[in-house]
C-alpha cells in the first residue's frame, strides 16, 4: 500500500509570491499564489520541516542534505539531473519524489517515489525514458528524503526545491552550437542562470571538479544575492541554502586533499 505523506507544512509554497522579484533571471515568474494541498489519490509531499538545512544527516553531522542548485530554479531541460549531497558515511535508504505544481495549489504527482541507497558526498539522478518527459511553461517540486529510521518517519531527513522547464533561449542556444566540449557547454548554461543543465554537463567529470566547486559557489553567490532583495522567511531560506552549499564545497574540496 502506498504511504500518504500528508504535509503539516510546505515551506517552499509560502515564499514563493515573494520571489517574483528574484526573476530578473527567469523567463517566466514564478508565482504560486496557493498553499500546496496535495494531489488527491497520491502521496502528498513530504514535510521538509527537518530537511533543507535544519538538521544534520542520520548521523547529525555538522552539514546536512542538500539540493546541489538554488531552491528556486529553471532549466531548460525536459528530464533535468538532480543532484544533491548527502553528509551520511553511512550508507541509508533514500526516496526520490517529483510533483507537478499546478495553479489550483495542488502537486500532481509525475512517478511513484524511486528508492535509493545514500552515498556519502554527491549524488546524481538522470530520468529514465519510462518516465514521462517534463513540459515547457511548468513548474515542479522535486523532494529527496534520507530515510534514518523505516519505523520512524518522523526522523527522515527531506531536502527539496522547485524548477520550472522553460524555452532555450536563441541567443544561448546558437552559442552552445558553437560549444566545443562539455565544459564549455555548462559555462554558456551558468553564465544564463540554468544551473541544472551547468551541472549536468560536468556531472561525471572527475577532470572537472574544481569547475564543479566553481559553479557551486556561483550558485551559492545566486541565493545570497536573491536573499539581499528579500525579508523574513523568504531571506532565510536563500540565505541558510547558501550556508549549506558553502558546507558542501568545503566537505568535497578536503576530500580531495
Amino acid at each position: 500500500m502506498k504511504k500518504n505523506h500528508l504535509s503539516k507544512r510546505y515551506s517552499i509554497t509560502k515564499t514563493l509570491a515573494s520571489l517574483v522579484i528574484l526573476c530578473s533571471l527567469c523567463l517566466t515568474d514564478i508565482v504560486f499564489a496557493n498553499p500546496l494541498k496535495g494531489p488527491k489519490g497520491g502521496s502528498s509531499p513530504r514535510n521538509p520541516t527537518i530537511g533543507n538545512g535544519n538538521r544534520g544527516g542520520c548521523s547529525y553531522t555538522k552539514e546536512t542534505l542538500t539540493v546541489l542548485n538554488s531552491i528556486y530554479g529553471k532549466t531548460v531541460s525536459n528530464r533535468p539531473v538532480l543532484s544533491w549531497f548527502v553528509p551520511d558515511i553511512k550508507s541509508y535508504p533514500m526516496e526520490l519524489y517529483l510533483y507537478e505544481y499546478s495553479e489550483n495549489g495542488y502537486g500532481k504527482e509525475i512517478f511513484e517515489k524511486i528508492p535509493l541507497e545514500s552515498q556519502f558526498g554527491i549524488m546524481n539522478y538522470t530520468f529514465s525514458e519510462k518516465i514521462p518527459s517534463l513540459s515547457v511553461g511548468k513548474k515542479y517540486i522535486w523532494q529527496i528524503a534520507l530515510i534514518c529510521d523505516k519505523s520512524n518517519p518522523s526522523k527522515d531527513v527531506i531536502a527539496e526545491a522547485v524548477f520550472e522547464v522553460v524555452d532555450i533561449p536563441e541567443n544561448l542556444k546558437n552559442q552552445l552550437e558553437r560549444a566545443k566540449n562539455n565544459r564549455e557547454r555548462a559555462e554558456l548554461y551558468a553564465k544564463f542562470g540554468f544551473w541544472y543543465d551547468a551541472l549536468a554537463e560536468i556531472e561525471n567529470e572527475t577532470k572537472n571538479r574544481e569547475f564543479q566547486f566553481s559553479l557551486l559557489e556561483k550558485i551559492k553567490q545566486s541565493e545570497i544575492e536573491g536573499a539581499n532583495n528579500l525579508q523574513g522567511s523568504s531571506r532565510k531560506d536563500l540565505e541558510d541554502q547558501a550556508q549549506r552549499l558553502q558546507l558542501v564545497i568545503d566537505v568535497e574540496k578536503q576530500k580531495r586533499q
